[in-house]
């Protein structure tokens, strides 16, 4: 751990570790709030991102005032770039708490002035709603760094507090025709998947997953960490509170998966997988249903759809929000 004041009443620290006593889990989720709430920033998942595809190069940045934390960045340095932590595996990424242009700027500044070969901040996911988006021109001036950025596909949701869209998304005729086809070969039955039966449906998950995006020439979660991932972060978060693995079961066997994670009233629909030999049944899109239906019942206020503005996320949805990555370059 490294001290630099930055201003008379600003004290930055560099953490090179989840255990550092300076922040906890509990100091830590008391930052995230209001544009900032949201479960890949939380402790918990950005500690268990780290333990499965993080490296070296830890640089937990927090900034302090009168000896009381405000503002986190947790970022690594990876061939001289910084990078949040979970770049490339969450759908959202933000500077947690409420720093100011100076502070932010302060806070990437002392991380800058850790590595010996520089080469640019890479900010993955960054929301539009999000506060710090409006603080980095300035930001990237007092650092006397170039600013670019690129457009992400956004990442639709619906107001769960909204009764038409809840409406429409769990009686849609085409979902319950789908669904009353599927229940008059055999009964249909859908269930939050038990602690001791994850290892196998994760199995199931991670194959039903592949064979989907290999159908479509692409790869998902093609490497070991990226697989591991997956597995903690659902064992994990399901023994906590904070991850769901719901399956839909037709005929004896696990037609789809919705793995959801939690933060306080919003639930993300994370990752969903769906058994390649009954595509012509939909069997997601009536887990999907399933899947609205229990959030409302749990007291939701919000259900996240994950990033990418396919027609099916869009067709009933409340919105759409932005995503983009930032750059600062020399």
């Amino acid at each position: 751990m490294r001290g630099t004041p930055a201003a008379a009443d600003l004290q930055i620290r560099t953490l090179t570790s989840f255990d550092d006593p300076a922040l906890g889990a509990e100091r830590w989720d008391r930052l995230l709030a209001g544009e900032t709430e949201s479960v890949f920033l939380t402790h918990a998942w950005q500690r268990l991102w780290w333990q499965t595809m993080g490296e070296r190069g830890l640089m937990i940045v927090l900034a302090e005032r009168g000896g009381e934390p405000f503002a986190l960045a947790p970022l690594f340095a990876a061939s001289g770039v910084l990078l949040p932590i979970g770049s490339g595996n969450a759908d959202s990424l933000d500077v947690i708490g409420h720093p100011d242009e100076q502070a932010l700027a302060a806070m990437l500044g002392e991380a800058r002035d850790a590595l010996p070969e520089f080469a640019g901040i890479e900010l993955y996911h960054l929301p539009a709603n999000s506060p710090t988006r409006a603080l980095l021109p300035g930001v990237a001036a007092r650092l006397g760094l170039e600013l670019q950025s690129e457009e992400e596909e956004g990442a639709p949701y619906a107001d769960l507090h909204d009764a038409e869209v809840v409406e429409r998304l769990v009686s849609r005729r085409s979902v319950r025709k789908e669904e009353a086809r599927m229940d008059r070969v055999s009964p249909l039955r859908v269930r939050t998947a038990a602690a001791g039966e994850l290892d196998d449906l994760l199995d199931l998950f991670l194959r039903q997953h592949g064979a989907r995006w290999r159908a479509a020439g692409q790869a998902s979660f093609d490497t070991p960490r990226s697989r591991d991932l997956v597995r903690t972060v659902v064992e994990n978060g399901q023994r906590d509170g904070w991850a769901r693995l719901t399956v839909l079961e037709w005929r004896d066997a696990a037609a789809a998966i919705d793995i959801s994670l939690i933060r306080g009233t919003t639930q993300l629909s994370w990752l969903v997988s769906r058994d390649p030999s009954i595509h012509d049944y939909s069997p997601g899109r009536v887990l999907g249903a399933h899947v609205v239906r229990a959030a409302v019942e749990a007291g939701m206020r919000r259900l996240d759809f994950g990033l990418g503005e396919e027609g099916h996320k869009l067709r009933d949805t409340s919105g759409v929000t932005p995503i983009a990555n930032w750059f600062m370059y020399p």
